[in-house]
């Protein structure tokens, strides 16, 4: 029998209109008002005391699918790391053996005094040795080098003299690499201890990845991702499959990828020989998407390796729930490295749709900057486009060059990012609400798609699970707010308009 007691490093903010949980790293997890009341009365209660009255959290009219939804809440909270069970939990799988094989792994650091310790001590500690630890220092003005030198006196660092991009400075570390397998790390992760064994071991269980994608988790919220491999759309910014998603092993069965973040991605020796280096024109952003759909239109694939844990600081900080626009440098670089990207990758059909749909969602966001008078902004957005237009003469060189050695369509390209679900984020902070355990964890977990819970240790029977667009509304509306249920219809519309 399960008893639940809320997690004593939690805090609870529900002073606010939006209720939040504020985790022991300092993030922020988004709940709502019938999550935060359960997750308040739980505490100390079994499964079959909160069952006594299950109409106080679900107004389901259909008992065995309320109990469902509140063993389901009951789950997500648990593995959320809200609540805490009282019973055993069965340990993890141990680490796959691997073969001898060496591993470099590529570090680029700009001023990123704050999180190579981490990064650093968690690489020294994997399962998985020998490892040659290559930190490529982009110029940094913090001391933050000289500090990696005094503590960690085995890696090995390379000074640039002046800031390349970040592609630029990746190629040099790359360069540099005698592992059979190189791994992309962003300075502000930590790696689970058996992560790069993890890595390797997808990499040997089959020939012909050009690279491997671990799991990103965040670092300030543990049990929720950041992502598991990043798709370009026909609009918005990229993303991360999965981003804001609670983990529940929904995404263990992934093979294979669209493309794979280099926060945190192994790349073979021999793939990059055959595929080239890093795009040093795209000055941030998109230059991992395209080097993985420049591989797959050569003839590799992309692997994910769901059993490889990152935890990535996302963004370089811990979030304090606003989401603020973007500043006009990040908004220069993507702007530009979206339009680079599908230059290059797309061919005429599908690169005339793309390029339609950001020439109207650009000039759109460039009025409405410049109705709020956000000035920076708009000269950003011409910016890139002034600089896209004057690189184009050289990109279709490019591009020529590369469609002439594609092997894949567009079509079977594109085809893995049509199963990237909706983003779960509002104000940059993952959402847990009544309403996505309903239509997103509950589903997964009857079909057995998630890992075991033990809220669910008996076979449950198909159950009517009413996901209708009125019953959403009504729930959304009920328990968030209508300002909640603007921003996820927004989302999802957004969602729907960048599937390809």
């Amino acid at each position: 029998m399960i008893t639940y007691h809320l997690s004593p490093s939690i805090q609870l903010d529900d002073t606010g209109v939006t209720p939040t949980a504020i985790t022991p790293q300092g993030g922020r997890i988004m709940l709502d008002r019938a999550l935060i009341s359960l997750l308040r009365r739980a505490d100390g209660l079994t499964v079959e005391d909160i069952l006594l009255a299950p109409g106080a959290w679900s107004a389901e009219p259909n008992a065995e699918l309320a109990s469902a939804q509140v063993r389901a809440a009951l789950a997500c909270l648990a593995e959320a790391g809200l609540l805490s069970r009282s019973e055993n939990i069965s340990p993890p799988d141990p680490a796959p053996k691997t073969g001898p094989a060496r591993v470099s792994v590529v570090i680029v650091s700009y001023n990123s005094q704050e999180w190579l310790t981490g990064c650093l001590s968690s690489l020294l500690a994997q399962t998985h040795q020998p490892l040659e630890i290559i930190l490529v220092d982009n110029a940094s003005s913090d001391g933050s080098a000289d500090e990696a030198e005094r503590s960690f006196p085995g890696i090995r660092i390379i000074r640039l003299k002046a800031a390349r991009s970040l592609a630029g400075a990746l190629n040099v570390g790359i360069q540099a690499a005698s592992g059979e397998y190189t791994l992309l790390l962003n300075p502000d992760v930590v790696v689970e201890k058996d992560a790069v064994g993890q890595l390797v071991a997808a990499a040997q269980r089959q020939a012909g990845y050009a690279a491997v994608a671990a799991k990103l988790k965040f670092l300030w919220a543990p049990e929720f991702l950041n992502g598991l491999g990043n798709y370009v759309g026909a609009f918005s910014w990229g993303a991360d499959i999965g981003l804001g998603h609670l983990d529940l092993g929904q995404f263990d069965r992934q093979g294979q990828l669209p493309s794979a973040c280099f926060a945190a991605a192994l790349i073979p020796a021999a793939a990059w020989q055959a595929v080239g280096p890093i795009d040093e024109g795209f000055p941030m952003y998109y230059e991992d998407s395209e080097w993985c759909c420049r591989a797959r239109l050569l003839g590799h694939s992309i692997c994910a390796a769901p059993q490889a844990i990152v935890y990535h600081a996302f963004g370089g900080q811990t979030p304090g729930g606003a989401e603020n626009a973007l500043a006009p440098r990040k908004l220069h670089r993507v702007t530009y490295g979206r339009l680079r990207f599908i230059t290059k990758i797309l061919a005429p059909a599908y690169f005339i749709r793309f390029l339609a749909g950001y020439l109207l969602e650009d000039a759109l966001r460039f009025a409405l900057h410049l109705l709020r008078l956000r000035l920076p902004a708009c000269k950003a957005c011409l910016a890139a486009w002034r600089d896209y237009l004057k690189d184009l003469p050289a990109l279709r060189t490019e591009r020529e060059n590369l469609q002439k050695q594609r092997k894949m369509t567009d079509k079977d390209l594109l085809q893995e990012q049509r199963k990237a679900p909706v983003a779960l984020m509002r104000n940059g902070l993952p959402l847990l609400t009544w309403d996505i355990l309903c239509t997103q964890y509950l589903p997964l977990i009857l079909a057995g798609q998630t890992r075991p819970l033990p809220e669910f240790d008996q076979p449950t029977r198909a159950l009517p699970v009413r996901n209708n667009l009125f019953t959403r509304l009504r729930r959304i509306w009920r328990y968030e707010g209508f300002s909640a249920l603007l921003h996820r219809a927004g989302k999802y519309i957004q969602w729907k308009l960048a599937q390809p």
